[in-house]
This record gives C-alpha cells, sequence and structure tokens, in this order.
C-alpha cells in the first residue's frame, strides 16, 4: 500500500517539475562538455553526475565522460573507458608504481592516445547540440584518496592536446572529492594518499608550474611532445569534501557533492545572462578566476555550497490524497439510512419476491396426480377403513409413495435451492442493492447487517423471519401427524354405493389420501424451503457483516495511514519551507470537491467511473481503492488551477492562507522570505573546512538560481544591499518549480585547509616508514 501511495506520489513531483522546469532554454550547457573521472573510487561520482546532468540539462545526451580506471568501471553509451596500469600489491609503492608502469609501457601509452582521440572526435560529433562551438570545458573529478590521481597531469594533457586540435579554446577545471567521514578500517594510509595528491594539486596551481613530456603517439609509434608552461594546470580547482565549513557533515554525504559538480559545470558552462536587472550581478568565471589569484604566485583555491528550496511537492500530494480520502471516507459513512421497508425491497427480500424465489424452487400441483399412478397392493377398502391413515398409506404403497415424493419433489427442491442461493447470494444483493448504490454505500450495508444497528437491521428482520416459520414448519408437521393419526373410515370421501366396486373405492381413498397427507407434505415443504433461504441468509448476513467490518476496520487503518504518511511528509518538506501545506492544501481539496459537487452532484465521485462506492469488494480489495483514489486525485484535484502555480505563487498562496482562516499560527510574506534566505545559505555552506584565522584572501559570490521577475529573488537582491561584503546575483531561470542558491568561495590556499593542516602527520609519518607516494622520473619541471 505505501509503495502505491509513494508512486503517486512520487509521479506526480516528476510530472509537474517537468511541467515548470522544461522548456525554457535556461537549463542548457553553452558549449560543449567533456568529464574525465580519475581512477575506481569515481565510478560513483561518474554515476551520479551523469545522471543529475541528463535529468537537468536539456543537452545532457551530448555530454561525453572519459573513465580512466584500472579495475573497475561503468559501462555507458556515453562513456569511454580507458584502463590505465595496475598498481603495485606493495601498499608501500602503490600509488608511484602506477606512475612508473604508465611512463615505461609503451602499450598503455598508445591506448591511451587512441581513448583520448576518440572522445576529442566524439566531442566535436556533439557540436549541433550547443550554442556555441569554439570553445569545449574539460571537468577533471577525482578522489583524493585514490592512487590513480598520480597521472593527473598527464591525463588532463593529453585529453586536452587533442581537444586543441579542434577546438579554438580549450579549459579545464578541477573538482577534487574529499571523503573525510570514514569507518576507520585503513583511515591512515586513505588519508595519507588525500595529502599527497593535495600537496600535487597545490603544485599544478602555481602560477610557474609547467610540465613537458613525450606523450602524443601516433599509430607509427612517433612521438610528439606535450608542453605546458608557466600557468596553473586548471582554470579553477575545487576542493569538494563532506564537511562544510561550519565542521559539520553534511546530511546526504557525497551525493550532494555530485550534484554540486554538475552545478558547477552548469554555472562554468552557461550562457551569459542577456537581460540584468538593478542589484543583480550575472556570474563571470574570469571574474572569479582574478578574484581569488593573488599576486605574488601562490596556488589560490576554490570550494562551493548548494542548497535547494523547492515547492513541497511530494507533501502536497500526499496531503491531497489524504484530504480527498477524508471527504470520501466522510460520505461513504454518511450513506443514507434504510428504512425497513426499502431494505426488504432493495435486496429482494419481500414476501411477495419470497414467493417468487420459493416458486421457482417447488413443483406444479400436478405432481400429486403422477403419484394416483404407483403400484398398489391390492387391499380392500373394507380392510382399509380399519387402518389410520398412516397405516392405509403403507399398506397400498409400501413406502413407494414417499420414495416418489423425496426423489421427484424434495430432493429436486433442495437442488433447485442450492442453486438459487449460489446464483444469488445475499452478498451478491447487498453489492448491487447497497454497496453500489451511490446513495448508499459500503457503510449502509455494514450497518445493515449489525447486530445492533439505527433504521434497518437485516439480522433482526431474518431471525424473526426464521423463528416465524419455524412456528408454521412445527404447526404443519403437528398436522400432518394429527392426520395419519385420523382413521381412514372418518374421513369425508364418497366412496359410493351397495353397488359400487370395491376397487373404485380404493382408488376414490387414494386420491384422498394423497391430497391430504402429500398436500400437507408439499405446504410443509413450502415453508420449509423458506426456513431454509431465511437461514442461509442469516449465516450469509454474518459473514458478509464480519468481511465487512475487516474492510471498515481497513479502511479506518488507511485513513490513518494517509494521515500519517502525508503528516510525515510535512515535517520532512520543514527545511524547504513546508509550512502551511496542510492548512492551504486542504482547504484548496475542499473548495475542489465542493465545485465540483455543484457541477456534477454531491455524490459524483462515489460513481463507478469516479472511486466508487463498491470498490473495497472488487478481486483487488484495498488496492483496488487507492488505485482509484490516486487516479482520482491525479484526474479531477491536481489538474486545477491552485496545483499549476509557480514556486512563488505557491509560496506566497499559502503564506497567506491564514487571512481567510484566522489561524495565527500562519507565517506572514516577510516571515516566509526571512525564513527562506536563512534556509538557503545556511544549507549553501561551502564543502571544505579552512582555518579563518589565516585566510587572509578569501572572496566570496552567492548566486541564486531562479525566476528573477520574483518577490523573493527581488528582496533577496536588496537585502542588506548596502552592507553585505560579497557579491550577490541571480541566475534567471523562468517557472522554476524551486529556487536554488550556490555559494562560491575562493582564495584559501593549501596551508589554510584544515584537512590539510590536520592530516600532514599522516602523511609525513607514512614517508619515514618508507612509504613512497610522489611522482618520480618523466620530463615534467615545476
Amino acid at each position: 500500500m505505501r509503495d502505491l501511495i509513494g508512486e503517486f506520489a512520487t509521479q506526480y513531483v516528476t510530472d509537474l517539475e517537468r511541467q515548470l522546469d522544461s522548456g525554457n532554454g535556461q537549463r542548457s550547457i553553452q558549449n560543449p562538455v567533456l568529464f574525465l573521472f580519475l581512477g575506481d573510487k569515481s565510478v560513483e561520482a561518474l554515476q551520479a553526475v551523469r545522471a543529475h546532468n541528463e535529468r537537468n540539462w536539456q543537452n545532457g545526451h551530448g555530454v561525453l565522460y572519459v573513465h580512466a580506471y584500472q579495475d573497475k568501471t561503468w559501462e555507458h553509451p556515453q562513456v569511454i573507458g580507458c584502463r590505465l596500469p595496475q598498481a603495485d600489491a606493495d601498499k608501500k609503492k602503490m600509488r608511484t608504481s602506477i606512475h612508473e608502469r604508465f611512463l615505461l609501457d609503451e602499450a598503455v601509452t598508445m591506448e591511451l592516445n587512441k581513448v583520448m582521440k576518440l572522445a576529442s572526435v566524439r566531442v566535436a560529433e556533439m557540436g549541433k547540440l550547443f550554442t556555441a562551438f569554439q570553445q569545449v570545458n574539460i571537468a577533471v573529478v577525482a578522489r583524493a584518496d585514490d592512487p590513480a590521481t598520480i597521472l593527473l597531469p598527464e591525463l588532463t594533457l593529453l585529453l586536452k592536446g587533442y581537444l586543441n586540435e579542434l577546438f579554438k579554446n580549450v579549459s579545464v577545471d578541477l573538482y577534487v572529492l574529499l571523503q573525510e567521514k570514514n569507518n576507520g578500517e585503513a583511515f591512515g594510509f586513505s588519508t595519507a594518499l588525500s595529502v599527497s595528491f593535495l600537496e600535487e594539486v597545490n603544485r599544478y596551481q602555481r602560477s610557474d608550474y609547467s610540465y613537458r613530456a613525450n606523450l602524443l603517439v601516433t599509430e607509427d609509434l612517433v612521438k610528439l611532445p606535450v608542453e605546458h608552461v608557466n600557468a596553473p594546470l586548471f582554470s579553477l580547482a575545487y576542493l569538494l569534501s563532506d564537511k562544510t565549513e561550519h565542521g559539520l557533515f553534511i546530511e546526504g554525504g557525497m551525493q550532494e557533492i555530485y550534484e554540486l559538480i554538475s552545478k558547477l559545470v552548469l554555472l562554468n558552462n552557461k550562457k551569459v545572462e542577456s537581460e540584468f536587472h538593478e542589484s543583480n550581478d550575472g556570474y563571470n568565471k574570469l571574474q572569479f578566476m582574478r578574484s581569488i589569484t593573488v599576486d605574488h604566485g601562490q596556488t589560490k583555491l576554490a570550494s562551493a555550497g548548494l542548497s535547494k528550496v523547492k515547492r513541497p511537492t511530494h507533501a502536497i500530494a500526499l496531503t491531497v490524497l489524504s484530504a480527498v480520502f477524508d471527504r470520501y471516507w466522510e460520505r461513504l459513512q454518511d450513506g443514507e439510512v434504510l428504512p425497513k421497508t426499502k431494505a426488504r425491497e432493495k435486496l429482494g427480500l419481500t414476501a411477495h419476491d419470497l414467493q417468487r424465489k420459493l416458486a421457482g424452487i417447488l413443483p406444479e400441483d400436478h405432481i400429486l396426480e403422477e403419484m394416483t399412478g404407483l403400484m398398489t397392493s391390492g387391499i380392500s377398502y373394507s380392510e382399509l377403513c380399519s387402518m389410520n391413515m398412516r397405516e392405509a398409506e403403507l399398506a397400498l404403497f409400501d413406502g413407494s409413495s414417499q420414495a416418489f415424493f423425496e426423489a421427484n419433489v424434495v430432493s429436486g427442491a433442495r437442488k433447485r435451492l442450492d442453486h438459487m442461493l449460489s446464483q444469488e447470494s445475499l452478498a451478491d444483493l447487498i453489492q448491487k442493492g447497497i454497496i453500489e448504490d451511490e446513495r448508499l454505500g459500503l457503510y449502509a450495508a455494514y450497518y445493515l447487517t449489525a447486530e445492533h444497528a439505527n433504521g434497518a437491521n437485516l439480522l433482526d428482520e431474518l431471525r424473526t423471519g426464521i423463528r416465524e416459520t419455524s412456528r408454521q414448519v412445527e404447526q404443519i408437521k403437528a398436522e400432518l401427524v394429527d392426520l395419519y393419526q385420523e382413521r381412514v373410515e372418518r374421513q369425508d370421501i364418497r366412496v359410493g354405493g351397495f353397488f359400487t366396486r370395491d376397487k373404485e373405492r380404493v382408488r376414490t381413498f387414494i386420491r384422498h389420501l394423497l391430497d391430504a397427507v402429500y398436500g400437507k407434505k408439499l405446504e410443509l415443504l413450502d415453508w420449509e424451503m423458506m426456513l431454509s433461504i431465511l437461514v442461509s441468509y442469516e449465516k450469509q448476513a454474518e459473514q458478509i457483516h464480519r468481511q465487512l467490518g475487516e474492510q471498515v476496520e481497513q479502511l479506518e487503518a488507511l485513513h490513518k495511514q494517509l494521515r500519517e504518511i502525508a503528516q510525515t511528509s510535512v515535517r520532512e518538506a520543514t527545511d524547504y519551507l513546508g509550512k502551511n501545506v496542510d492548512e492551504y492544501y486542504e482547504s484548496v481539496v475542499h473548495e475542489t470537491i465542493r465545485s465540483l459537487e455543484a457541477s456534477r452532484g454531491s455524490d459524483f465521485y462515489m460513481e463507478q467511473r469516479y472511486i466508487g462506492s463498491g470498490a473495497l469488494l472488487s478481486g483487488n480489495r484495498l488496492a483496488g481503492l487507492v488505485e482509484r483514489l490516486c487516479q482520482f486525485c491525479r484526474n479531477e484535484i491536481l489538474t486545477r488551477a491552485p496545483f499549476a502555480l509557480s514556486f512563488e505563487a505557491e509560496l506566497l498562496a499559502r503564506a497567506n492562507v491564514g487571512a481567510a482562516y484566522d489561524n495565527r499560527t500562519v507565517l506572514t510574506k516577510e516571515d516566509l522570505f526571512l525564513d527562506l534566505a536563512l534556509v538557503l545559505e545556511e544549507r549553501a555552506a561551502v564543502h571544505i573546512e579552512v582555518f579563518h584565522f589565516l585566510q587572509k584572501h578569501r572572496y566570496e559570490e552567492k548566486y541564486l538560481f531562479a525566476d528573477i521577475h520574483n518577490d523573493f529573488v527581488q528582496y533577496a537582491l536588496h537585502k542588506d544591499e548596502s552592507t553585505r561584503t560579497y557579491k550577490l546575483g541571480c541566475i534567471h531561470e523562468e517557472q522554476k518549480s524551486g529556487i536554488e542558491k550556490m555559494n562560491l568561495m575562493g582564495g584559501f590556499g593549501m596551508e589554510e585547509l584544515m584537512f590539510y593542516r590536520n592530516n600532514k602527520k599522516y602523511h609525513a609519518s607514512y614517508e619515514e616508514s618508507g612509504f613512497v607516494f610522489r611522482r618520480v622520473g618523466g620530463d615534467e619541471s615545476s
């Protein structure tokens, strides 16, 4: 059941966000982007970043991913893999052995060239998907503790070299992933690897960094140099940790970082804003790079943080589902109370209905005429006169009359009765006559079959009928006993005079006996059949009430479950400003249903084409009702105007719900805006912890991703405008289903990084113990 409910909410979220966020062209990258993921430990990042890009970028299917790996990779149409040399099994030489084998193994270099050439050509083939084709950006992603990072400059410069042959401008950005939270296993070695790589990044980003090596290899083993002279290797180097600058681990762990990488790459490759508003500064990558760089050539690094405040669509869908069920459940319980007469008529239990049923069960009266043809013993009438009626029947027929009656009357009647009860059970009658009647429904049937109920009480009616019918049966049985005791000679029959033959007298008596005795037995059978019907209906009514009771309990449990799920979802949405969801959307549902009732009738949703009053007794039970309920919400409720509002309009509507309902706990518009600004800023803390007292060149920029015309963005842009010490802007995206905020921070050096300061001791101690981490050999200078 929870799966059905969850699927409903998830599908609504997907559909609404696609409706609000699509078609505006704001989520496309302007120029081609090629991702380079380095090492086996980057597979998770590769999969997550590609998924984010595919989901959020309109031209994300045109982005290519190169994965340089040793053992573990991921096969995907957009992923090109290239295998790196295996590391030494000895941990002391693991990292440096990769670099040594790379330099010595020409086959590895040849294969690497093929892959990089192929990647560059495929990027060029994707040109039609981008508005600017003169520039390409390489986004290099690596885990700091992956030993394969030792090949970072070779892989980066080789790929850049091939792209330079096809594009006028090639830029490269680095995204270093630091996983500070670990389970304590191999933390020392992992930390030492990370520190070693960070020291290399520190060197790569110096303004005087240079590299030269014969990396380009043709198919004829002709080697060409790759050269990088006196400049940082990367335009921007981001350090992204699972710990924020406040020293707190982030809830989403590395998953939040993967989404942040996707967003950073979008920001750095997005079309420059064509529309600027007062108090808004657009993002400029070159300006950010200049702002975090100092003149004396020291390495300056960057980090970022991302927060999202989206309309709590998931909570809204569940709240709507719960509110609709509330009304439906109330209507089920408010079903019309049946008076006794109407209940009997609805179920076909009037005296006329029961007689009609019996008429189809009992044989015609001519059955008695057929019995006169039964063989007799030849006894004389004078002998019969000395007997009572039972003795006379036995003397005449020797039991054949009773056997004939049982075989041809009683047995057939019982078979027809069983068939009738199976073909037209009380459950069917209640289903069609009560439950599926929009004016009555499940609860009317439940109360009708209860032991004690207001209005009609089916069990009381049936039991009254059983008592009265039982008395009739007993009375007829007593009359039959008395009839059998009567003397033949006292029967009021005309047997003829002195000259009447004995056979004629016997035949006359036989007709009388059959009419009197078996006529009474037919009457007894009639009442017994009636009693069987009533007893069967009583048992069925008790069973039906138990079944309906289970359904009612399920309904009550579903009502409680829907309310709990909705409330839980609302509580979870509070971080994303999911306030007033209950108040607002319950009122929206109430108004929507009232409008629909006015146009379609107060019971329209009880019809089978909507939700239906008898859905619970269908084959799939409660699941069928939930499916109908979800479909009803999708088709009749969530398509209404209040559910198509933009994030801003919906937020304001919820903020103002208290004006109509005098709810003092509802926040004002200003309160909501302030909360929204605080939540966005708190969750956008950058993903690196620095030692603030040593940070001399901290530089910050903050950007909202939202519709610049909405009131909140204008509020945020002008709030603290005269006192803020950072650059604040808005990346305009129309019809957003939420607001996102990205904080950029740069200008810090390696010594200001808390991770580096705290963990240098591990690196130093490992080196003292014989571990080798650094690059050796090669034609590199720095």
